[in-house]
This record gives structure tokens, C-alpha cells and sequence, in this order.
């Protein structure tokens, strides 16, 4: 089940595809607004990781 590695809040896997990166999301609804969704908040670590440490945002 996956969940949300800033709350620890459950999402959905649909979630996790649109919102996450590398089958992970680092915010959701429960600690995140969509605006910063849609912005890319959810992969935040996991472009930092691919970059590193450098984001694109």
C-alpha cells in the first residue's frame, strides 16, 4: 500500500504515477496543496536524487 513519505498519509498507486517519481511521492493532499503538486512537490526528492542534490524547481 503505498503512502506518502512526508505524512506517512495513504495514496493511491493511480496517485503515486501522476504525482510521484520512481514509484514514490514526497507529498500529498494531506500535506501539500495541488498547486505545489502540479509543480512537482510530490518528486521532489527523488529529482534531487537524480540531479544530485541539485533541483530543477
Amino acid at each position: 500500500m503505498p503512502t506518502c513519505s512526508n505524512c506517512e498519509e495513504y495514496v493511491t498507486s493511480d496517485f503515486v504515477r501522476v504525482f510521484g517519481m520512481d514509484g514514490a511521492v514526497d507529498s500529498c493532499p494531506n500535506c501539500s496543496t495541488y498547486r505545489e503538486l502540479q509543480n512537482g512537490s510530490g518528486a521532489e526528492h527523488s529529482l534531487e536524487n537524480r540531479t544530485g542534490g541539485e533541483s530543477s524547481f
